[in-house]
């Protein structure tokens, strides 16, 4: 998979999409909806005013791709598992607000309530978590307020 990013322009406080990284000459090519719309239109900024993001390869319940930064709930479901099937039972247990980074070389969120580092696509797979349980809310940049 070539990984998508996504950037926050220090200086316009705005967020975009990243077309093409230009790393040797340290600066992004930046769109906003459709990379072949009027793209002689589309800015670039360079890394030292941007915050880049990549994306985590989830989607949320309403389609969106998951980026770091993104701050979103979490849908917990009930953890006891069937001896027989081998599953979770999915009976929601409560949605929890958590923030999205990349630690260990993994995405994921610090679980404040186990003091722990849980890994999303372990989560997903040990927990049968599908898209339906992620719920985006914004992102730390744009809505700072999310994290209080």
């Amino acid at each position: 998979m070539i990984p998508k990013f996504r950037a926050w322009d220090k200086r316009r406080k705005e967020m975009w999409k990243v077309a093409t990284l230009h790393i040797e000459d340290e600066y992004a090519d930046l769109f906003k909806t459709n990379i072949y719309e009027k793209p002689f239109d589309n800015p670039w900024a360079k890394f030292e005013d941007l915050i880049l993001m990549q994306s985590t390869g989830f989607k949320d319940n309403n389609d969106t791709e998951i980026f770091e930064g993104d701050v979103i709930n979490i849908h917990w479901f009930y953890a006891d598992f069937d001896p027989v099937e081998l599953g979770a039972f999915e009976n929601e247990e409560y949605a929890e607000r958590v923030m999205v980074k990349k630690e260990f070389g993994n995405f994921g969120f610090w679980w404040e309530e186990a003091d722990s580092w849980v890994d999303l696509a372990t989560l997903a797979m040990s927990s049968r978590l599908g898209e339906e349980s992620f719920e985006i809310l914004g992102n730390i940049y744009a809505d700072p307020e999310l994290l209080s």
